[in-house]
């Protein structure tokens, strides 16, 4: 029976998507890279990984550079990621498949695809720096600038993957006690000034006094006293992760500020 107008002829071939079927190594392959971009979204579970493995690679370097260097053919010094992963496989590196492919990425700097494996002397805690993204950046505020001085205002500095100081600061004056009110512990940035660290103590110690000295050593003089400008980054502390922070004991004094106080200044000895 001839079909009528309008109506097309059931049964027919379907129209093939132009979207490319992937195959099952490039399915595996995307589904790896999508936990891995998890693992490392994650920064504190990611810094613990980092560090685990910073001290297995320490104390195993000798060994996995002698097998590496059997992978080398062209001698190098330089690895692919199979080979990489191969020969972590091969140490019983204690890290699962997710977390060997996001060692491999974060160790490969130049995000080339090869790894140079000569680097593991150095361990793995400069490449808590070094992963995709910039240590600082400043971004500015879409704000009005001031009616007065006509100058914008700016966010603070943002700091991707930090490292951290479990910071001890004791009062000089009471440093031979061992518990006193004024010595006490904060964890904080490496990034932070001088000037935050006195904030800190402020804070902590309810002062009001705006004489508030930081020194390096128990003697107070002007060879260990710290400059506000100064951060303890560039003091050389660099921090470690949030875990296991690096420690650092610094000493602080203050004079008060007293201002129109007769029983202080001892103006009641003239008060009739």
């Amino acid at each position: 029976m001839p079909l009528k107008k309008g109506k097309k002829k059931s049964g027919g071939k379907r129209k093939k998507s132009g979207k490319k079927k992937l195959t099952k190594a490039e399915r595996e392959k995307e589904k790896l890279e999508k936990a891995t971009e998890l693992l490392v979204s994650n920064e504190d579970s990611f810094d613990s990984f980092v560090d685990r493995m910073d001290r297995w690679l320490t104390s195993n370097t000798h060994k996995a550079i002698e097998l590496f260097r059997k992978c080398d053919v062209d001698g190098d010094g330089v690895l692919t990621y199979d080979e990489f992963k191969a020969g972590m496989i091969d140490l019983e590196a204690p890290c699962s498949s997710v977390e060997l492919h996001a060692l491999a990425k974060n160790i490969d700097k130049d995000q080339d695809g090869t790894i140079d494996y000569l680097e593991f002397s150095k361990g793995l805690r400069y490449t808590e720096h070094t992963y995709k993204r910039p240590l600082l950046v400043t971004t500015r505020v879409e704000s009005q600038p001031c009616s007065v001085c006509k100058v914008s205002l700016w966010q603070p500095s943002v700091v991707h993957r930090p490292t951290y100081i479990k910071l001890h600061l004791r009062l000089t004056t009471f440093d031979n006690l061992r518990s006193y009110p004024g010595h006490f512990t904060v964890k904080v940035n490496s990034h932070i000034s001088i000037y935050g660290i006195i904030e800190i103590i402020k804070e902590e110690m309810h002062l009001s006094s705006t004489n508030i000295k930081v020194f390096r050593g128990k003697v107070r003089d002007v060879c260990n006293l710290l400059e506000a400008d100064d951060t303890l980054e560039s003091l050389g502390y660099l921090g470690g992760t949030k875990n296991e922070p690096e420690d650092l004991t610094l000493y602080y004094d203050y004079t008060t500020d007293f201002h129109n106080c007769p029983v202080l200044l001892t103006d009641h000895y003239f008060i009739k």
